[in-house]
C-alpha cells in the first residue's frame, strides 16, 4: 500500500506544532498591529508638529496682513474724505512695508480712489465683487497676475464699518515672491511643499511653485474636503502617482489652512512591509520553532528509527543484524526497542534453527522409512518370484504375477518419495513410465513383440493421489497385458499418455484386441480399476470397439490436507 503523505511524522508534527503556536501568533500579531499602529500615530503627530512650525510663518504673514487690515478699516472713513492724503499715506506705507505690494480702500460702489497704486481704479468688474458686497465677511483669495501689481499674489478683503453700517473693504495685496521659503532641515525630514488654502480650498500660497503646486494635491482631493481634516495625517497618492503623507492645520484668526506634503520613502520592500510588517515576527518564529522541532525530531528520533528499520529489512532478506554503534546516544526509549528488537531476532534465529533440525530430523526420517518400505516390498516381490517358479499351474502363476505386479507399483512409489526433492511429492510420469515398462518386460515373450508409445509428462502429486494412480496403471496394464492380441496386420501395441491441464490431469491407456484367443476373465480388474478411480475422485471411460480397448481416466489434482490432530 502507497504511504500516504498526511502519515508522515515530519508532516504531523509541522501541524501540530503549528496549531500550538497559532494562538501566539494571533497575539503577536495583534500586538505588533498595535505597536505599529501607534507608531504611525506618533509619527504623524510629530508631523503635525512640524507642520504646525513650519506654517508660523504663513501665519504671521496672513496675522500681519489681517492686523494692517483691520487698522486701515478704522481710519478708512476720514482717509476715504480726502483721497490725495489717503493715497500719500498708502503709497507711503507700501513701499516701506516689501510684503505687501497693494494697499487700498474698496467702497460699495467699487470706485477705488483710496490706494497705494494711485489715480481711480474700478473694482466693481473683479471676479470676486459681487461676492464681497453679498456676504459682507472677510475674504482670503488667490490671484495668479495682480491686475495692478501685474504679479502673482493673495489678496485679503478685510469689512469695516462707519458709524456701524457696512462701508466697504479694506483690500491688502502679498506678492508669492515675499513668502519664506521652506527651510533645509524641513526639506531633509521629507517636506515637499507646504500649501496655503483659502475657504474654498483654492491654493493662496506654496513654499516652492505656484504653477506647479496642485501637482502634489491628493488624487482624491476634493474642495472642502480640507477643512473636514484638520489636524489630522493621512496618506494619498499625488496627481503624479507618487504616495505623499499630508498634514493639515488651520491658522489660527483666519478661514486659511496649511497642507503639509511629506515624503514617504517606500520602495516595494516597504510596501509589502506595510501588508506583512504585523506577520513578519510570527512568520519567522514559525520557521524557527519548525527548524527546531524537525533538527530535534531528526537527531533524536528519526534518524536511529530509519536504522532501526534498515536492521529489519536487512534481517527480513538476509537474516542478519548490524550493530548499532551510537546505542548510547538514543534516547531510553529507543535503546529499549532496539533491546527488544536485538532479543527478537536472536530467538527468532534460535528457534528458526531448530526448526531447521527438525525438518532435517523429520526429511531423514520419512526417506528412511520410505526406504525401508521399498526394501519390503522388494523383499515380498522376491519371495513371490519364488513362488512363481515354484508353482505347478499357470493360473497359480498369473495371480501371483499380477499381485507382484502390484507390489512393484508400491515399491517404485516409495522409492521415487525417497529420492524426492519436491517436498513429499512423487513423479507420477516417471512412475507410470517404469509401471508400463516393467510390465511388458515381465509379460513380453521377446523385447520387440509389443510396441509401447509413451507421451507423458512430469506430473507432481501428492502420496494420496500417486499411489491409487499407480495402483490404477499397474492393473490397467495387467489387463492389457492379459487381453493384447495382434490385429493380423501390425505387431500388438500399448499406447499411454499423460497430461496435466492446469490443475486437472488426464491419462489415457490403449492396447489392441486382435486374433489372440479370449483369455478367462475374472472381473476382479475392473473392480480394482473403478475403486481407484473413486480413490482419485475421477471420471474412468472403459471402452472397447474389437480392436483397441481404451481407458480413460481425469482428474482433478488436490493439495496436500493433513490429517486432523488428536489433542
Amino acid at each position: 500500500m502507497t504511504p500516504r503523505w498526511f502519515n508522515n511524522l515530519r508532516v504531523q508534527i509541522v501541524l501540530l506544532l503549528s496549531l500550538a503556536l497559532f494562538p501566539l501568533a494571533a497575539v503577536a500579531i495583534y500586538q505588533t498591529g498595535r505597536v505599529e499602529d501607534e507608531s504611525t500615530r506618533n509619527a504623524e503627530l510629530a508631523l503635525l508638529a512640524l507642520t504646525r512650525s513650519a506654517a508660523k510663518e504663513e501665519e504671521l504673514f496672513i496675522q500681519r496682513a489681517l492686523g494692517v487690515a483691520r487698522f486701515f478699516g478704522t481710519v478708512a472713513g476720514d482717509l476715504m474724505d480726502d483721497p490725495e492724503a489717503c493715497v500719500e499715506k498708502l503709497q507711503s506705507f507700501v513701499s516701506g512695508n516689501s510684503n505687501y505690494s497693494f494697499l487700498g480702500v474698496v467702497p460699495p460702489s467699487g470706485i477705488m480712489t483710496c490706494t497705494s497704486a494711485g489715480g481711480e481704479f474700478d473694482a466693481s468688474t473683479g471676479p470676486y465683487f459681487a461676492q464681497l458686497m453679498e456676504t459682507k465677511t472677510r475674504t482670503i483669495v488667490a490671484n495668479p497676475r495682480g491686475p495692478l501689481s501685474q504679479e502673482s499674489i493673495f489678496n485679503i478683503s478685510e469689512p469695516f464699518e462707519i458709524d456701524g453700517e457696512f462701508s466697504g473693504f479694506v483690500s491688502i495685496s502679498i506678492p508669492h515672491r515675499g513668502m519664506p521659503k521652506a527651510s533645509l532641515d524641513l526639506e531633509k525630514l521629507g517636506l515637499v511643499d507646504l500649501l496655503t488654502f483659502n475657504a474654498s480650498d483654492e491654493i493662496l500660497t506654496a513654499r516652492n511653485s505656484m504653477e506647479n503646486a496642485h501637482l502634489e494635491l491628493p488624487v482624491d482631493w476634493t474642495f472642502g474636503s480640507l477643512r473636514s481634516l484638520r489636524g489630522h495625517a493621512f496618506k494619498s497618492v499625488n496627481q503624479l502617482g507618487e504616495t505623499r503623507t499630508y498634514t493639515v492645520v488651520p491658522i489660527q484668526g483666519s478661514s486659511a489652512t496649511v497642507l503639509a506634503v511629506w515624503r514617504t520613502d517606500k520602495g516595494p520592500a516597504g510596501q509589502i512591509s506595510d501588508i506583512v510588517g504585523p506577520a513578519v515576527f510570527p512568520i519567522l518564529m514559525w520557521i524557527a520553532s519548525m527548524a527546531v522541532a524537525m533538527i530535534s525530531i531528526h537527531t533524536l528520533v528519526l534518524r536511529h528509527i530509519h536504522r532501526l528499520r534498515h536492521n529489519m529489512d536487512e534481517f527480513a532478506e538476509t537474516r542478519s543484524v548490524e550493530t548499532l554503534t551510537d546505542y548510547a546516544a538514543m534516547p531510553n526509549e529507543l535503546q529499549s526497542l532496539v533491546g527488544n528488537f536485538e532479543r527478537m531476532t536472536d530467538d527468532i534465529m534460535r528457534e528458526e534453527a531448530e526448526l531447521e533440525d527438525m525438518v532435517r530430523e523429520k526429511n531423514v526420517l520419512i526417506k528412511e522409512v520410505h526406504h525401508r518400505v521399498k526394501n519390503n516390498l522388494q523383499l515380498i516381490s522376491s519371495i513371490m518370484n519364488m513362488k512363481i517358479r515354484a508353482a505347478q499351474h499357470d493360473e497359480t502363476k498369473s495371480v501371483l504375477m499380477r499381485l507382484q505386479d502390484r507390489v512393484l507399483s508400491l515399491a517404485s512409489i516409495h522409492r521415487d518419495l525417497y529420492q524426492s526433492k519436491h517436498g513429499g511429492m512423487a513423479n507420477v510420469g516417471a512412475l507410470v513410465s517404469d509401471i508400463i515398462e516393467n510390465s511388458v518386460e515381465i509379460a513380453a515373450v521377446s523385447d520387440d513383440s509389443i510396441r509401447v508409445e509413451t507421451d507423458v509428462d512430469p506430473v507432481l502429486l501428492y502420496p494420496d493421489q500417486a499411489v491409487p494412480l499407480a495402483l490404477l496403471v499397474a492393473e490397467g496394464m495387467t489387463n492389457a497385458m492379459k487381453y493384447i492380441g495382434d490385429t493380423g496386420t501390425s505387431k500388438p501395441f500399448i499406447r499411454a499418455s499423460l497430461k496435466k491441464e492446469g490443475d486437472e490431469c488426464s491419462l489415457r491407456l490403449e492396447n489392441s484386441v486382435g486374433l489372440r484367443p479370449d483369455a478367462e476373465s475374472t472381473g476382479l480388474g475392473k473392480k480394482l480399476i473403478n475403486a481407484f478411480a473413486v480413490q482419485l475422485g475421477g471420471e474412468i471411460h472403459l471402452e472397447d470397439d474389437g480392436t483397441i480397448f481404451t481407458l480413460r481416466l481425469r482428474f482433478k489434482i488436490e493439495e496436500f490436507v493433513p490429517d486432523a490432530r488428536d489433542f
